[in-house]
Parts: C-alpha cells; structure tokens; sequence
C-alpha cells in the first residue's frame, strides 16, 4: 500500500506542475509591432529668386549730370545720393530772389512810415484821405510781393535740392543709365536699382498645393542647390487672384536669413508633402508577407489582410494600399501568434 500512495503522490505533483505550466506555453509570442505611417507624396516646386523689390529712379528736374556715384552691382551707401545734376541756373535764382525780397522789404519800410505820416494828417485835415488809400494800397501790394517771393524762394530751394539725385540706401544696382556731362531731362529714368536684402522665390501653386502649404508646419524650408543649404522661408505675398489659364495662385516665399550670396537667379526648391490620395500607408517590410504572388499584413489578433503592393517608400519601408488598412493600425511580423 506504501508504494501505491507513493506513486499517487507524484502523480498529483506531476500533474499540478503541468497546469501550472499550461498557461505559460498558450501565451503568444512577444515580438515586434509595427504601426502604419501614411505615405506622403512630395511634390517639388521649383523657382528662382529675385529682389524684393525694384525701382525705377528717375529725375524731378532738368540740368546737365555732374558726377554718378555708382556703377552697376554697387550698393547704394548711407546717404544715398546717387547722381548730383548742374544747379548753376538755380543758384543764380535763388540770389536774384535774394535781392528782389530785400528791394521789397525796403519798400515796404517805406510805405508803412509814410502812410503812417498820411494818416496823421488825415486826421488833423491836413491831407487828402484818397492819397492815404493810395498809399495804403501801395504798401499792402508790397507786402504781398514780398510774400510771393518768399513762397518763390522754398520752390527754389526745393528745386535745388531735387539736383541731387537720392536713392534708396542698402539698395544696388542693376543697370546704370546716365554718364556724366549728359543731360538728363525731368521724368528721364537714370538707374534701376533692387533691393536684394530680401530674396523672394515666386512659385505658382493650384488651390490643393495652397491648402497643403497654409497647413504645413512652419517655418517652412527652402533648398538653394546652388549653395547646397535649406533655409527658412516665409510667405511674403499672395495674389488674390487666380489665374484662369493656368488655375494656380500667385504666391512669393520670402528669404533673408542665412543666405551666403543676395543675388537673382538662384535655383531654389520647396518640397511639400501631403497624405497620398490613394490611402497608402507605410510599414517596414518585415510586416509584409508574400504568399502565391500576393501580399498579406497580420493583425495583433492574427487576422490576416491582403494589401496592394504599391512600392517603396522612404528608410527601406514598403508602400501597401487596402480598405481596411488605416494610418495607425498595428500589425505583426509575420509567423507571430
């Protein structure tokens, strides 16, 4: 009998160590999981940039160019004088105004003691009032003489100023049109000039490529090939109008930070990425498995789905399409339980 219940005895331990251990051989294997990613489509605007902005500068006066300061390519210094135009003839004026007031003034000295005397005598009945209204009008007729010279003397002040020729500072040069001892006539252009602090990249962008960039996160980045860097832009203008040609928007990015050369013509990209339309999403390739020429992805609860193969994607991932795959989804390597 002892041997009997020795034997039931380990029995019940054998068989309590293998319902213990039963749990632990059913639980699944702990392997990766991936999530899928939306796969994006890039597309890549390309522009060159230019100035801010141009002027044309052109001379309010007529006379004949003295001296030009700068050439083309030359920034304009802090006080902008460009061109100085002869002021002989103006300066002569100016003199000749000069004497005329103080011929004027003297007058009207003059005229204010006589008619002061005048009116003495009028009152005591000792002159004729008509001679003292003649006097006064005399004096008042003076008075707005020397007025009127007055006024001519700021025109002429003005004008002579205008001689010199000014232009933006910080601006340059982009093409030079008048030469010294030419004449240059009142409106005539003597220089274009840019500002090329500031770059701007003038792109053209359809009603969905403006929703993807008014959504993108800033700041946005530009690429300069040329200069092999990726700087940070904004967007300084945007027509309000649309082009019925064309369909697409007006748009400027604008550059002034970290730019090595501030020039035209610099070759610039501007990438945006938006969800692909079809619904792709990315997953790394472990997660796809190909059985008889078609793709399937396993779930966590180890439902399978066949997906659409659509390439690959970035960092080695695969580019699938399904209904019933979404962005943020998780599946399993293949094999798992």
């Amino acid at each position: 009998m002892l041997w009997r219940a020795k034997i039931f005895w380990s029995a019940a331990v054998c068989l309590a160590a293998f319902l213990a251990a039963g749990p632990a051989l059913a639980e699944p294997s702990q392997g990766p999981v991936f999530t899928a990613r939306p796969a994006l489509q890039v597309q890549t605007l390309t522009g060159f940039t230019r100035e801010r902005a141009r002027l044309r500068l052109v001379s309010e006066v007529s006379g004949r160019c003295l001296k030009v300061l700068y050439d083309v390519g030359d920034t304009v210094g802090p006080r902008g004088v460009f061109a100085v135009l002869d002021d002989t003839f103006v300066a002569l004026e100016l003199e000749a105004n000069q004497v005329e007031q103080e011929r004027l003034a003297s007058r009207v000295a003059y005229l204010s003691k006589e008619t002061g005397r005048y009116r003495a005598l009028v009152q005591k009945h000792s002159e004729a009032p008509s001679k003292l209204d003649r006097l006064e009008d005399e004096l008042s007729q003076a008075r707005l003489a020397l007025t009127a010279l007055k006024t001519q003397r700021k025109v002429l002040t003005e004008r002579l100023v205008r001689h010199t020729i000014k232009a933006p500072a910080g601006w340059k040069v982009i093409e030079r049109l008048v030469e010294p001892g030419q004449w240059v006539n009142v409106g005539a252009a003597v220089a274009q000039l840019g500002d090329f602090r500031t770059l701007v990249v003038p792109l053209a962008l359809d009603p969905r490529q403006y929703e993807i960039l008014r959504k993108a996160p800033r700041p946005l980045m530009v690429f300069l090939p040329d200069q092999g860097a990726a700087l940070p832009a904004a967007v300084s203008r945007l027509s309000p109008a649309f082009d019925p040609v064309t369909r697409k928007l007006a748009l400027e990015l604008e550059l002034n930070k970290g730019l090595q050369e501030h020039r035209g013509g610099l070759r610039a990209e501007f990438k945006l990425s938006a969800p692909d339309p079809s619904g792709a999403v990315l997953l790394p390739a472990a997660a796809v498995q190909e059985r008889y020429q078609e793709h399937w992805l396993t779930r966590e609860n180890g439902q399978q789905v066949r997906v659409v193969l659509l390439g690959s994607g970035p960092e080695g991932a695969l580019r699938v399409s399904s209904p019933q795959v979404k962005p943020g989804q998780r599946f399993l390597a293949p094999g798992q339980k």
